[in-house]
């Protein structure tokens, strides 16, 4: 997107990333666009993405993918901090050469539309500072199969579950943020997050439900709802079928807990009041995986976008739920040259992984350059294996 004042584009142009295999992507993150003249309108043109091109949208160069269409719309029509606008899709007179994706687009009697909504000047007003738990799922069946060199189970499925021990590390987290309940409110611990994002795999969903239990579940929870997010999940690799998922959108949270209701058989009733926590499944309504081995670049712009979602977040305090392999790669890549792991070297986050339902505390500087980690911490019983 970019925007423009008498016909002539104005700087900076940004741009969002790939969502693969969608015809209905959904981002909700923010991006600057700077400050817009009086009759200017925002300008969000669509591409259809080839892996092989390499084209920069933002500078104009590479190999173009093929074009989908434009939405125009005057910024003066973007409520400020309101709620969103639909803009029409203009689409090309001539036929894209994937006619079945302009079928998909275009279906009998309803014309494509991007919906758009402004960000209150207030949010960019904030503080740049924020402060991030990243909390890593416990055991999974996969990783069990891992360590027994069971090459049939780990790819015999996909989105494993927990295990026992998965389950028993989770609550583990459980307790140790109930113990901390009668500490003084108005800080910034764990159990003051506001704001709790997680993986839609399974794995990660059962470990936040189970071990953010205090924050979500009970009389008057904190945060009232869990926020699925895609661009959280595991890193693809060449045998990583356990990093693809197996539901979408309602049929997601009812496997959910499906794979609750069977990890506490032996106490259904502890099962209970976790399934009732609800679940946002805005953004996995549509397939969110990916079936093949997935790039290292798609996986930075994934954690680029989580940084942006983060920054024009209104919550300070935020709980992130994941994978090992992404949250190291989001450390090479937004780890201040100066951070500081403990009061020492936090180099060590870059090569090593947090252990299962291990919790990472971070500060979080948001600058023109993008997310930065300036100081991180392990919660008590977290290590880096």
């Amino acid at each position: 997107p970019f925007w423009r004042a008498g016909g002539e584009p104005r700087l900076p142009r940004v741009a969002w990333p790939v969502k693969a295999d969608a015809t209905n992507p959904v981002w909700n993150s923010s991006r600057l666009l700077g400050c817009a003249e009086e009759g200017a309108v925002v300008v969000v043109d669509f591409y259809d993405h080839d892996e092989s091109a390499a084209y920069d949208v933002t500078k104009l160069s590479g190999s173009r993918p093929d074009f989908i269409g434009r939405a125009v719309l005057p910024v003066a029509d973007l409520p400020v901090g309101g709620g969103s606008v639909e803009a029409l899709l203009e689409l090309p007179r001539r036929s894209l050469s994937l006619s079945s994706l302009r079928r998909a687009l275009q279906p009998p009697g309803h014309p494509p539309t991007c919906t758009l909504a402004r960000v209150a000047p207030s949010m960019l007003r904030g503080p740049r500072r924020k402060v991030v738990y990243l909390i890593r799922h416990g055991e999974s069946l996969w990783n069990e199969a891992q360590a027994d060199k069971d090459v049939y189970g780990m790819l015999s499925e996909v989105d494993h579950p927990l295990t026992a021990e998965g389950r028993e590390q989770a609550e583990a987290l459980a307790a140790q943020l109930s113990a901390a309940a009668g500490a003084t409110p108005g800080g910034d611990s764990l159990l003051e997050s506001t704001q709790v994002l997680c993986s839609p795999l399974t794995r990660a969903v059962q470990t936040c439900l189970i071990g953010l239990a205090p924050l979500l579940a009970g009389e008057g929870p904190r945060v009232r709802v869990v926020t699925l997010d895609p661009n959280l999940r595991e890193k693809r690799n060449a045998m990583g079928k356990d990093s693809s998922g197996k539901w979408v959108g309602g049929k997601l949270q009812a496997g959910v807990r499906t794979t609750l209701r069977a990890l506490y058989d032996d106490a259904p009733e502890r099962a209970a009041p976790l399934c009732e926590v609800p679940l946002d499944l805005e953004m996995v309504r549509a397939k969110w995986w990916l079936g093949s081995r997935e790039t290292e670049a798609s996986v930075d712009a994934r954690i680029e976008e989580l940084g942006a979602r983060l920054c024009y977040s209104p919550h300070n305090v935020i709980a992130v739920v994941g994978h090992s392999h992404y949250f190291r790669q989001l450390f090479r890549a937004q780890l201040d040259e100066r951070a500081t792991l403990d009061g020492g070297d936090a180099s060590a986050l870059t090569v090593q992984k947090l252990s299962n339902a291990g919790v990472a505390r971070c500060e979080v500087e948001f600058r023109a350059e993008g997310a930065r980690i300036t100081a991180v911490q392990l919660l008590p019983g977290t290590e880096l294996v």
